[in-house]
C-alpha cells in the first residue's frame, strides 16, 4: 500500500480516456466503453451469432468459437498497450474491471463459465520473453479473470516451446507460419482435464493464429471443447 502510494506520487496515473490526473480510468470514461456487438466465426472471420464457428467451417482441431469483449479501438487497446508493451503491471487491475462490468451481457460466454468442469488455459509465452519482459499479461490477466469467474485456471497446460518472433510485425500468412509448432502440451496432466471445457485467453484477437495453434495442440491431445476468449478483437 505504501509502495503503491509512492509510486502513484512519483508516476501519477492519468485516464486513458480524457487524460484527467487521478487514476488509469475516470468513473465518466469507464461508463463510455461499451461491449462490441460484432461476433466472427474464428475460422473464417464472417459474423456469426455468439462468436459461435459456422457448421461449414468446423475443424476436428480447430475452434469452437470466440468471445472477444471490446473492440481494440479506443481505451481498451490503449489499456492492453501501456500493460503490454510499456510494462505497466498496475493497469490489470483496471482492465479487470473493465471485463468484469460488461462480459455478463456475453450471453455464450455467461453459458460457458455456468458450465461443470470449464477451465481457463492463458497462451504461454516463451520462458525468454517471459523473463525480459518480467510477467505474461495473458497469465496476469486470466488468473485474474478466472478467480472471478469462478473457473479453474491452468497455466501449465500449454508450454510454448519455439521462440517466435513478434506477431504485430508480421502478415497473415507469416504469422500462421511463425507460430506453428510453437506450442505443446504439458504431458503430465490428469486425465481430469481432458473433459473439461476450455476457455482459451488471450489480450487480443488480430488474425487469430495464436489460438487456433493452441486449439489445435490441445485438440489433437485429446480436449473436446476449446472456446477463444479475449479482451478485445483488432477490427
Amino acid at each position: 500500500m505504501i509502495l503503491t502510494a509512492f509510486k502513484n506520487l512519483i508516476f501519477p496515473q492519468k485516464c486513458l480516456g480524457c487524460a484527467s490526473w487521478g487514476e488509469y480510468l475516470c468513473s465518466h470514461c469507464l461508463n463510455l466503453i461499451k461491449v462490441s456487438n460484432s461476433r466472427i466465426c474464428p475460422m473464417c472471420s464472417m459474423p456469426s451469432f455468439g462468436g459461435l464457428t459456422h457448421p461449414r467451417c468446423y475443424q476436428a482441431y480447430g475452434l469452437d468459437g470466440l468471445t472477444a469483449i471490446f473492440s481494440y479501438k479506443g481505451i481498451v487497446g490503449k489499456a492492453i498497450t501501456k500493460l503490454k508493451y510499456q510494462f505497466v503491471t498496475d493497469l490489470a487491475e483496471t482492465i479487470l474491471e473493465i471485463f468484469l462490468s460488461c462480459c455478463g451481457e456475453d450471453k455464450a460466454l455467461v453459458k460457458l463459465i455456468n458450465k461443470d468442469k470449464t477451465i481457463l488455459i492463458p497462451v504461454p509465452l516463451h520462458r525468454q520473453r517471459q523473463i525480459w519482459r518480467g510477467f505474461n499479461q495473458s497469465e496476469l490477466l486470466g488468473k485474474m479473470i478466472a478467480e472471478k469467474l469462478g473457473v479453474g485456471f491452468y497455466p501449465n497446460i500449454l508450454i510454448r516451446i519455439k521462440k517466435t518472433a513478434p506477431q504485430t510485425k508480421l502478415k497473415k500468412k507469416d504469422r500462421i507460419k511463425n507460430i506453428k509448432g510453437a506450442f505443446r502440451l504439458n504431458k503430465n496432466l490428469p486425465t481430469s482435464h481432458f473433459t473439461s471445457s476450455i476457455l482459451l485467453f488471450d489480450d487480443v484477437w488480430t488474425t487469430g493464429s495464436t489460438l487456433k495453434e493452441c486449439a489445435r495442440v490441445l485438440k489433437r491431445n485429446g480436449f473436446n471443447k476449446v472456446w477463444g476468449l479475449t479482451l478485445a478483437r483488432q477490427d
